[in-house]
């Protein structure tokens, strides 16, 4: 039984070029949406930080509502 020898696939410049290519852009896209992402983050705190406040504002009210009572 024979076995048949393949020569190793030489690379080519153009496909390389074309992979490093790809991989770059999808690396800025990973990127932009992360940076995305970030922003929405940073949106919720933000909106949370002012429900927190609101909450201690109107607790502050409440308090000094009771103390006038006294």
């Amino acid at each position: 039984m024979e076995v048949a020898i393949t020569q190793p696939l030489k690379p080519n410049p153009s496909v390389d070029l074309r992979l490093v290519s790809n991989l770059r852009r999808a690396r800025l896209e990973f990127e932009e949406l992360g940076l995305q992402f970030e922003e929405v983050i940073a949106r919720f705190d933000e909106e949370i930080r002012k429900q927190k406040l609101k909450r201690i504002q109107k607790s502050l009210s409440l308090l000094d509502n009771n103390s006038d009572r006294l």
